[in-house]
């Protein structure tokens, strides 16, 4: 992939929004208005829980009257909105729970009264046969006092205008107008939808191969830009897996024997599902070199064996059967395994020592996932928490994690096989020429690119006026739709949570400048002017004249402590 300048403006973007917030390409900001109802005598504070995809994040959080909540760093937002809710106010919160589940907290909520809360929050939508098609969940159980939904979509020469699909109850034609197609529908009393969870939009005549990308300026800073490159370039379809038999393959197995895995029952599926690989690569006459490798608090190995040796496997078994659990583990002495085996094609890690990996560095990692790295675990109580790191170290590796799940179960054998030995495409790297001011480009390292995915998505900065990846420059006065400088946010945090204790205090700094709930980030709403003063929580800029009091209060105080 090339970055290099073009002045063509011929070639088209492909800006959608919904609401009335934005979206570029596969991107849309969508906000929901939730309303909490409260039937009990006394006040309450309520929480409700919900997830989102793993392709959305939340960027903005308010009360019904539009007054936008600021992003405060995770403990320190918890603590004071504690402290309000027994100071009797009415703060409000959303944070992140774990994974991609998240928690808004309102108080207080009289009795038979109300709160209604923002939550904004920008997702990618999915692509199939050629068409985007985004889903704006809809399910509910009771009837709806009100919906209300809008949606926008810029025209572009080379697709049709975007349609509404499956419930025909919420179809609504759109508008041509200023260059945008429009649709808004509004209902009151709206009554289950028999059983729909959600509403599709479709945007369609979209050619698969074609690059989509947008441009739009920092509103921070004039003379910089982000842009985004959605692409998904040509891949092989098929599935099929054509084994080399006349490849040698030097294959590195991880074994932890520590402590947490005296359960015999587990390592034995995984000594299981080791020997149907084996006889399948066996069967295919493919030259397999095993190296072994035992690790605990120290590492011992490796001891070698030749797969098509004829007591190959009873040996092997027969050493895994034996071996002694006891001890703790220690993953990162596994990093110099690549300097003891240089020549390994493949690495398979059986542990269940993942609820501790990411304690430390990236650097680490570097020399052990310049190789496959196939994890298996079969201990369904240590389930790694740290799915950022997981899926850093697979992306680097184009390995993979396998599952107890996918272990136990004998029909997934077959699978499993073909899952290893299937070519991998990958993206390597961006070239930069013309000397085009491109910066900050995210991935920023090697990543897999899978064949059934949907598209592969660039994200950076450059410095205008220059124009890059055969962009059309954008101009200061380009409507700007608002949502590059989140999705770039997005992909830089991907990277950053794998190793997130190492680079908490970056992920808290990005998570406040650019108003996105993180790990170590959430969103607090306070009313009020001394609310803030108090807690010493600058203010959102939208809130202008409380902005400004805070700022002035800020100065005198600074002024004060001089003097």
């Amino acid at each position: 992939m090339t970055l290099n300048s073009n002045d063509d403006t011929t070639q088209t973007m492909f800006p959608i929004y919904f609401g009335r917030n934005t979206q570029f390409s596969d991107a849309s900001s969508t906000p929901l208005k939730m309303t909490k109802f409260h039937v009990a005598q006394q006040i309450l504070e309520r929480a409700l829980k919900f997830i989102l995809l793993e392709t959305a994040v939340i960027c903005g959080f308010g009360d019904c009257i539009s007054v936008d909540g600021v992003v405060v760093e995770k403990e320190k937002a918890r603590v004071t909105f504690e402290n309000e809710v027994r100071n009797d106010v009415d703060p409000g919160l959303v944070e992140m729970i774990q994974g991609n589940t998240f928690c808004t907290r309102v108080y207080p909520i009289q009795h038979g009264g109300t709160r209604t809360v923002r939550v904004i929050y920008q997702d990618q939508v999915k692509v199939e046969n050629n068409n985007f098609f985004f889903n704006i969940p809809i399910y509910f159980t009771t009837t709806l006092n009100s919906l209300n939904i809008s949606l926008f979509c810029a025209q572009a020469s080379n697709h049709d205008q975007p349609e509404v699909l499956l419930n025909a109850k919420l179809k609504q034609p759109f508008v041509h107008s200023n260059g945008k197609y429009c649709s808004e529908f509004h209902q009151v009393n709206v009554q289950q939808l028999g059983g729909e969870r959600s509403i599709t939009y479709m945007l369609n005549n979209l050619a698969l191969e074609q690059p989509i990308y947008s441009v739009e300026i920092d509103p921070d800073d004039h003379s910089e830009a982000y842009f985004a490159l959605s692409y998904m370039p040509p891949l092989p379809q098929s599935n099929e897996v054509k084994l080399d038999s006349q490849k040698t393959m030097s294959v590195c197995i991880l074994w932890d024997a520590s402590f947490s895995r005296t359960n015999v029952e587990n390592p034995n599926h995984e000594i299981n599902m080791l020997k149907i690989i084996l006889d399948a690569w066996k069967l295919n006459a493919i030259n397999v070199i095993l190296a072994v490798v035992i690790f605990q608090n120290v590492v011992e190995g490796p001891n070698t064996f030749q797969l098509h040796e004829q007591l190959c496997w009873p040996k092997l078994s027969q050493f895994l059967t034996d071996l002694s659990y006891d001890g703790a583990t220690n993953l990162f002495q596994l990093a110099t395994i690549s300097t003891i085996i240089p020549n390994a094609t493949h690495y398979f890690l059986f542990s269940d020592c993942l609820l501790t990996i990411g304690n430390d560095g990236p650097t680490q990692f570097n020399q052990l996932a310049t190789k496959l790295i196939w994890i298996l675990n079969a201990n369904f109580t240590h389930e790694p928490t740290n799915v950022s790191l997981i899926k850093h170290l697979i992306n680097l590796s184009s390995g993979g994690y396998i599952t107890r799940e996918k272990i136990v179960t004998e029909n997934n054998a077959n699978e499993i096989v073909q899952y290893i030995d299937r070519p991998q495409p990958r993206y390597i790297s961006t070239d930069i020429i013309n000397n085009a001011s491109v910066h900050d480009i995210y991935s920023s390292h090697s990543i897999m690119l899978a064949t059934d995915a949907e598209r592969f998505i660039l994200v950076g900065k450059m410095s205008l006026p220059t124009s890059v990846l055969a962009i059309d420059k954008v101009e200061p006065t380009c409507e700007n739709y608002g949502l590059l400088r989140p999705l770039y946010t997005q992909q830089l945090l991907a990277e950053l949570t794998a190793f997130a204790e190492k680079t908490k205090k970056r992920i808290i700094g990005i998570g406040m400048k650019y108003s996105i709930v993180s790990d170590f980030t959430s969103i607090l709403v306070l009313e009020t002017l001394q609310q803030h003063i108090q807690h010493n929580i600058c203010l959102y800029q939208s809130r202008t004249a409380l902005y400004s009091d805070y700022m002035k209060h800020q100065a005198e105080k600074k002024t004060a402590r001089v003097s």
